[in-house]
């Protein structure tokens, strides 16, 4: 599931340094939460933090049905 700019910005650190190229953390969030940042671009950012992150922005997989009619199998989702 996505997470939102302010879902985001709750986990960062909060130093405003402005070295990720954003005025503040907020900026900083609302663009990963469009895609628009990439997580790396914050050296602030705890480990747990960035497992988090990157769970949640991990596309989902979509069920796909393998198989013909009796022998059919999904896999994924």
């Amino acid at each position: 599931m996505a997470l939102t700019g302010i879902e985001i910005f709750k986990m960062l650190p909060k130093t405003n340094c402005k070295e990720c190229g954003f005025p503040t953390c907020l900026a900083f969030a609302m663009a990963l939460a469009s895609g628009k940042a990439e997580l790396d671009k914050s050296q602030y950012v705890s480990d747990e933090v960035r497992d988090k992150l990157a769970e949640a922005s991990a596309p989902p997989s979509r069920p796909v049905k393998i198989g013909m009619k009796e022998g059919t199998k999904t896999v994924g989702g």
